[in-house]
């Protein structure tokens, strides 16, 4: 399929929402850079994506990949890798369908909500392989978890983008075990 895809200045917000966003959830979970070295992320668009982190619908999704380190097979040298799968094409079309939504917020809420994600993957505090029911409950709770992530900013935009995400994507968590 033809997706549409970021253009560079897309990109110059997203990272900035990216950097807000990591020392936002960071300073909330109170975790050390030791953290974030263990509990391996990446952030990637639609153009560097694998067609099965693709979605139709999603905003973004995480996916979980099982690593290990080069020339070893101690099963202590496995680890989690996550990736925040960012899907350009659904969310140009959210901004295109919803012209009060701006672009930096929709990104910022985005990043959180999804490094929220990785954080209670990593912690043990939820689980990536769950049932539907429980996918369904993680979603509600991190979305709560986003909005006190995000409420010392007071912007006057994020409650737009937050009664978006209520109103169009609520309970429609992705996660993709790769």
């Amino acid at each position: 399929m033809n997706y549409a895809h970021f253009h560079p200045r897309h990109k110059e917000f997203l990272q900035e929402a990216t950097v807000i966003a990591e020392e936002m959830t960071s300073n909330f979970f109170k975790l050390t850079p030791n953290h974030w070295r263990r509990a391996r992320y990446d952030i990637l668009t639609l153009e560097g994506l694998e067609e099965e982190e693709i979605s139709t619908h999603a905003l973004a999704l995480v996916a979980k990949y099982h690593g290990c380190h080069r020339d070893r097979v101690l099963k202590s040298a496995f680890f989690d890798f996550y990736r925040i799968c960012i899907q350009d094409h659904n969310i140009l079309k959210a901004l295109d369908t919803c012209p009060d939504l701006s672009l930096l917020p929709l990104f910022l809420y985005i990043i959180t909500h999804e490094l929220v994600h990785v954080v209670r993957f990593s912690q043990f505090l939820a689980l990536f392989e769950a049932s539907e029911e429980q996918k369904q409950e993680e979603e509600t709770r991190v979305h709560r978890l986003t909005q006190k992530i995000l409420a010392p900013l007071n912007s006057r935009e994020l409650p737009r983008v937050i009664r978006y995400y209520e109103d169009n994507w609520q309970g429609g968590r992705q996660y993709a075990h790769l």
